[in-house]
């Protein structure tokens, strides 16, 4: 009978993970690779000081949350998971993220022969990259560029910690340790998804690795009118990708900024959400434009007066004006901001959207389309729930607004600016999901509330369809490289080096995306960089 005991006991072992041990975490994740790039970037003192800014604000917001854990009841801010839950994450995460391209293993898109080439020039070359330009050896590309240098520009803080293996071991090694990066900024997501939904379920995991809109059906309407599409860009200016699109394309904005938004949202007051917007201004510019209204959302909705019930504006002001809502975003704005607009042609053409429409109807269908198919039928389905929540409200306004402006050919400005927005109500949508998942599983449920909850895993199985089917093609064109006599686009030998372009063809998007000219007399480099 011990025994039996003692074996059960062992079987329902749980590891407690509460909402502070995951901020802790998260926010290290965060930070290291900025503190990193402080470091091999900046001259001595703005390092020094830059990175004791950062650590200041994780103690300050840690000592609040450690405060506020007194009058909080623990139990309703953390949760039990077993081990098997971890063990399957640390399996399948990397597995999908190899799949995505991480790392270029195996088959990826080709914004990969970008990605690649940023890991690869920041193993090989001094910190702040310089490119010579004399070190061209394709002679078009050369003649091209003629003599000079060039400084390197992009948001590229993501690849710090990989970069400074690769600078010890080499760029193999920095190739895997991204891949382990990256599988850790995952593995910090599924945590903080847990969080959320108030207990661990691998099933909501994998729903929110597929969230994705209802593009199959402007997809579909495309194909029978003979108007050119892809599978999620069915237009050339109002989209939104799906989750796992996101990680096979842009993973060094999508993984920290699904943190980021996930702190923010398990966050009980504003006191540290500058912190956090500035952090993701470090990984993406256009992702903080998107999350900057919920950060405004929950300063207010979260500061109390003592009375613990209203809001005035003196506690609104005593939740905004902390010390880790002011240095971080002074800090990474100064900092980030001189970097990013050292190259004044990144960002390519913008506008007020209108501009690029021949017809203001075309431009009513495609976004009531955007609307209805991206993000419109899964805020329908999860407000009835959740009407009273204004972060939910907040992220479907912002989604509603960040088409009145286009940035660059491909529209980054809503690709990426809706990256928060979006995952908010994704998170929404797929706990309401994987509450049906289960109701499914109860025998004891009325037939008519059988037949709804089928209905709704049917639905997400449709906006699921594209997800699912680039998971599939990505694991089997990876197996045909490495297994088979088949041929494929190797995309780390199209461009290889922004120091030394393989193929011409890139070299227009390389001048305008990554040079900066003249960086001399750019802010950053003229007074910040070593």
């Amino acid at each position: 009978m011990q025994i039996a005991d003692s074996l059960k006991e062992k079987h329902q072992t749980t590891i407690s993970i509460s909402v502070r041990s995951f901020f802790l975490a998260a926010l290290l994740y965060l930070a290291l690779p900025v503190i990193i790039f402080f470091i091999g970037y900046l001259k001595i003192w703005w390092a020094v000081l830059f990175s004791a800014g950062l650590i200041l604000a994780i103690y300050l917001t840690m000592r609040e949350m450690k405060k506020d854990q007194r009058s909080i009841d623990a139990a309703k801010r953390s949760i039990e998971i077993k081990p098997s839950y971890l063990i399957l994450m640390c399996i399948v995460i990397p597995l999908l993220l190899y799949w995505a391209g991480i790392g270029e293993f195996g088959y990826c898109l080709p914004d990969h022969r970008v990605r690649y080439a940023i890991l690869n020039d920041l193993v090989k070359y001094d910190w702040p990259v310089i490119f010579d330009f004399s070190t061209q050896q394709n002679p078009v590309v050369a003649a091209s560029l003629g003599s000079g240098n060039a400084a390197f520009s992009y948001y590229f803080v993501f690849w710090m910690i990989p970069a400074l293996f690769g600078k010890a071991f080499g760029l193999m090694t920095a190739r895997i340790v991204l891949l382990i990066w990256a599988s850790l900024g995952m593995i910090l997501v599924s945590l903080g998804a847990a969080l959320l939904y108030k207990r661990a379920s691998k099933i909501f995991f994998f729903c929110v690795i597929l969230f994705a809109g209802f593009d199959t059906i402007p997809y579909l309407i495309n194909i029978l009118t003979k108007t050119p599409t892809t599978w999620e860009g069915w237009n050339s200016h109002l989209f939104i990708h799906g989750n796992y699109y996101q990680l096979m394309n842009v993973f060094n904005q999508s993984i920290p900024g699904w943190i980021i938004t996930i702190l923010l949202l398990l966050s009980n007051d504003g006191r540290s959400v500058g912190f956090l917007g500035g952090l993701m201004f470090c990984y993406s510019p256009w992702a903080t434009i998107g999350i900057f209204p919920m950060c405004i959302c929950k300063i207010i909705t979260t500061s109390k007066d003592k009375d613990g019930k209203s809001v005035s504006v003196s506690s609104i002001a005593k939740s905004t004006f902390t010390i880790q809502n002011l240095i971080p975003p002074i800090i990474c704005l100064i900092c980030f901001g001189a970097l990013y607009t050292a190259n004044p042609n990144a960002t390519g053409d913008d506008g007020f959207i209108w501009n690029f429409y021949e017809s203001p109807l075309w431009l009513l269908k495609d976004y009531v389309c955007y609307v209805i198919f991206e993000f419109g039928i899964w805020f329908v389905m999860v407000i009835r729930k959740h009407k009273k929540d204004p972060m939910l409200w907040t992220a479907f306004i912002t989604l509603l607004i960040l088409p009145v402006y286009k940035i660059s050919i491909a529209n980054d400005f809503i690709m990426r600016g809706s990256m928060a927005p979006a995952l908010a109500i994704g998170l929404y949508a797929m706990m309401f999901v994987t509450d049906n998942v289960e109701l499914c599983r109860d025998n004891t449920q009325k037939l008519k509330t059988a037949i709804a909850g089928r209905a709704v895993i049917v639905i997400f199985l449709f906006a699921a369809y594209f997800p699912i089917n680039y998971i599939f093609y990505q694991g089997l064109i990876t197996f045909q490289m490495h297994h088979t006599d088949a041929v494929f686009d190797d995309e780390t030998k199209i461009i290889g080096s922004f120091g030394n372009i393989n193929s011409e063809e890139e070299l227009d998007m390389v001048k305008n995306q990554f040079y900066v000219y003249d960086y001399e007399n750019s802010v950053f480099f003229k007074y910040l960089a070593k």
